[in-house]
């Protein structure tokens, strides 16, 4: 069987994708690496607001 999957819209095919592995994703895992990924996103988001003040120097 083959598909174009081309020309799906991307809605569908993100839905079709999402139901395809599901059944094998573990939540406790996901839920893990999605804290996970917040907080590297705010550690990001500190380290660049601390470096474009002092980038700034003083006035």
């Amino acid at each position: 069987m083959q598909w174009e999957v081309e020309a799906l819209e991307p809605a569908e095919l993100q839905r079709l994708d999402l139901a395809a592995v599901d059944p094998y994703i573990d939540r406790d895992v996901l839920a893990r690496q999605l804290a996970r990924e917040e907080q590297q996103r705010r550690a990001r988001e500190e380290f660049v607001g601390r470096w474009g003040a002092a980038s700034e120097g003083p006035a």
